[in-house]
């Protein structure tokens, strides 16, 4: 049983219209009915309100749970073309991708800014043999317990990914009016983080240690952290937002609905 239907049938047993149900979600009739016919797919705090109304766990509303050759599946295999996905449902889904990888790329900064230091030689480089190392390893773990967070998290938009999508004209040209005007910021980010990244990794200090004070070697430890993370979060977080707009534009064929 997809959404669609477990939406239809929870809505049916409790009486409710689909203007008494958009009424509740603050949203109209016509992203109801859409809903149920599979056609689209409400964003994330909706789906919450939706779980809430009906008192059914999230994993019960998204589980999809066919039951080959029933009547209630026959009823809604009759799906038009597509994936049908309305402002409110890009926008959901653009805000939930970048909120996963603004914490995916701040894990990312962190694990590499730490790793980037691995210098292990005499008194003067008690930082990087000392300290760098339990850094290294927090910073690890944290990654990993994000990625597993993130892994285990229930993806609501996660049938936008497998799907061909359709657009009303002019939301489709609104989303594409506005990854246009970021691709060159993107793509820029990308590069100079990048950049910043090779430059604070190439050991630029390391040919002058032997004249420099253990003050002066730590603080060149401590920049090239600093360096190094913040360009792998820009570098990440650019490429997360640009494959977040390429993944929801991907279709080049424009649907009028």
């Amino acid at each position: 049983m997809t959404f669609g239907e477990k939406l239809y049938k929870l809505r049916k047993a409790q009486g409710l219209s689909q203007e008494a149900l958009a009424e509740k979600l603050n949203t109209s009739r016509q992203a109801v009915s859409k809903w149920e016919n599979n056609n689209g797919y409400p964003e994330t705090e909706k789906i919450i309100l939706i779980s809430q109304i009906f008192q059914i766990t999230l994993d019960e509303l998204l589980m999809d749970d066919k039951e080959p050759g029933s009547k209630e599946e026959r009823n809604f295999s009759e799906e038009t073309k597509g994936f049908y996905v309305s402002r409110e449902t890009a926008n959901g889904f653009l805000l939930y991708y970048k909120k996963k990888f603004l914490l995916l790329a701040a894990a990312c900064g962190i694990a590499l800014g730490c790793n980037s230091v691995s210098y292990t030689s005499t008194e003067h480089y008690l930082f990087a043999s000392s300290i760098a190392p339990i850094l290294t390893t927090i910073s690890i773990m944290m990654l990993l317990a994000i990625v597993i967070y993130i892994a285990l998290k229930q993806n609501p938009y996660r049938m936008l990914r497998k799907k061909e999508l359709v657009f009303d004209e002019e939301v489709r040209t609104e989303i594409q009016e506005e990854f246009t005007k970021m691709k060159k910021m993107l793509v820029s980010g990308i590069a100079i983080g990048l950049v910043i990244f090779g430059v604070s990794n190439s050991g630029w200090g390391i040919f002058i240690f032997e004249t420099m004070n253990y003050t002066n070697i730590l603080f060149y430890i401590v920049f090239s952290m600093i360096l190094t993370g913040i360009s792998s979060f820009i570098t990440f977080f650019c490429i997360g937002i640009y494959w977040s707009y390429s993944l929801l534009l991907r279709t080049s064929e424009r649907k009028d609905r």
